[in-house]
């Protein structure tokens, strides 16, 4: 049985945040080590939203995969540094939901990227339809005897 498809609405925020709490934001995620990029944008589930919330989608580097958890909880740490306390932004890794990445990325709202290449392998990844990434290829050296 199919799932049922989920109205799921991302866009630019219509109340963004204060130009001193994006710079704490891109500050503590650029100097995070597991972030490859990130984009700050506005979403809302129709017919589970009465309106949109702020929710930061963040892409991890393939060695941050393996401990999931840790990574998670370093980003959310960052986020709840930049933040007052009467603000909240929903986290998501970007990696468990590839098949969001371009429309994420048609938000036109990315806040940081530290790894351009790894945003890059994404794209492709995402455009091509494949939502499965494994780590990035290493090239290997082979002499031909």
């Amino acid at each position: 049985m199919d799932e049922p498809e989920i109205d799921l609405r991302i866009g630019p925020p219509q109340n963004p945040l204060e130009e001193e709490i994006l710079g704490k934001l891109r500050d503590g995620l650029g100097a995070c080590p597991d972030v490859a990029f990130a984009h700050l944008v506005q979403a809302q589930v129709g017919g589970r939203q009465e309106r949109p919330e702020l929710v930061l989608f963040a892409w991890l580097v393939p060695a941050a995969m393996r401990s999931l958890r840790s990574a998670l909880n370093l980003v959310s740490e960052v986020v709840a540094g930049a933040l007052p306390e009467d603000r909240f932004v929903d986290v998501v890794i970007l990696n468990s939901a590839p098949e969001l990445l371009l429309d994420v990325e048609s938000a036109d709202c990315l806040l940081v990227e530290r790894d351009t290449e790894e945003r890059r392998r994404a794209l492709i990844a995402a455009e091509s339809g494949i939502t499965e990434l494994g780590p990035p290829r290493q090239a290997r050296w082979w002499w031909p005897f």
